[in-house]
């Protein structure tokens, strides 16, 4: 028998190619469309999670001027939106056990926590998440400053999750200081 190297090897990789060059186009096509409506979503839910945090708050503004960074790529703050004289809710990512925790923090004009908010983690759940509850970070609300990045040290840790409650702690560390870098409301 004769071998034909075009029917054997060439056509199967060219057929195996166009495939993929169509796949390609189609996704990037899916992507276009959809970018947008999850973007939308994302800004929503952030709005609403800011909302939440700082109730008295009718519109916030976004800060544009100089974001602190705790710990270069660890610790630092993503974002900052203001309310003019109410307060301002800082998003914050730490890196926590299971990857990079987000987390929002609400701060009144006083200085003082209003609420906190964990959007999106990697921790493990039931163990880790527990320093995620609300029962856990209702104990910030009211503070005005915090004396130590480490968690255990001033008693606000969780038994056996010692990484996420200090991811937790840093980041609320973090968002105390953009509020005194930005000067306050």
């Amino acid at each position: 028998m004769k071998s034909n190297t075009f029917k054997e090897y060439i056509q199967p990789t060219l057929v195996l190619v166009a495939i993929c060059l169509v796949m390609t186009f189609a996704l990037a096509y899916v992507n276009s469309i959809t970018a947008p409506v999850i973007a939308d979503n994302s800004a929503k839910a952030a709005d609403a999670a800011r909302a939440q945090l700082l109730p008295a708050a009718t519109s916030f503004e976004q800060y544009d001027g100089e974001l602190v960074e705790c710990v270069p790529g660890k610790v630092y703050v993503d974002d900052c939106y203001i309310a003019p004289g109410i307060g301002m809710v800082v998003t914050v990512k730490t890196q926590s056990f299971g990857g990079v925790l987000t987390e929002m923090i609400g701060i009144d004009a006083d200085g003082a926590i209003t609420g906190v908010k964990v959007t999106e983690h990697s921790d493990t759940k039931g163990l880790g998440t527990k320093a995620h509850a609300t029962s856990h970070t209702q104990q910030y609300v009211g503070l005005t400053e915090l004396t130590s990045t480490d968690a255990k040290s001033v008693g606000m840790h969780v038994s056996g999750a010692s990484i996420s409650s200090n991811a937790v702690h840093y980041g609320i560390y973090a968002a105390l200081e953009q509020f005194k870098s930005v000067g306050g409301v």
